[in-house]
């Protein structure tokens, strides 16, 4: 993890420990996995000083305004992949869906964003995904597999934030 030297002054230190950062499109069916994970671990930490929790959608380089806000990052995002609902946890994921609603995938907006020095502190990050098939029409609601996938990964990540 990337934390700032000690040296720097504590009001230039980032202001949360971790952004849990929500992201798809809830129009496209599963891909609105991460949203909905974002909205459910937020309701058991509402008011938590030390977490930071956005929804992302359209441009991913948005979360460039975010970068100094926190000392690591958590994305909750559907991922490709088999079987619908498995658990990810991975900083390389491949888009969820074709055709995109992002201009490109999380795992390469932030490779992209530390390469360029963003921030003087690169926080640390990590996508924390539900597999899912690609969307073949538009759609809201998760489909059975993808939503128990969802309650494992909120699980997971409430007993992750918790042992900080």
């Amino acid at each position: 993890m990337h934390l700032p030297h000690p040296d720097v002054p504590a009001d230039v230190r980032p202001a949360h420990e971790i952004a849990v950062i929500g992201v798809g499109n809830t129009v496209a069916g599963d891909d609105g996995a991460g949203l909905e994970a974002l909205r459910r671990i937020e309701a058991r930490h509402r008011g938590n000083p030390r977490f930071l929790f956005h929804e992302l959608h359209g441009d991913l380089y948005a979360i460039s305004e975010l970068l100094p806000l926190a000392r690591r990052f958590v994305f909750l995002d559907a991922v490709c992949g088999t079987p619908p609902g498995e658990l990810v946890v991975t900083r390389e994921a491949p888009r969820a869906h074709t055709p995109s609603f992002h201009q490109a995938d999380i795992a390469a907006v932030m490779a992209t964003m530390e390469r360029l020095g963003m921030t003087d502190q690169f926080p640390e990050w990590e996508i924390w995904g539900v597999a899912i098939d690609p969307p073949a029409e538009l759609r809201i609601g998760l489909s059975p597999a993808v939503e128990r996938g969802v309650t494992r990964l909120v699980d997971a990540l409430d007993a992750m934030l918790r042992s900080l």
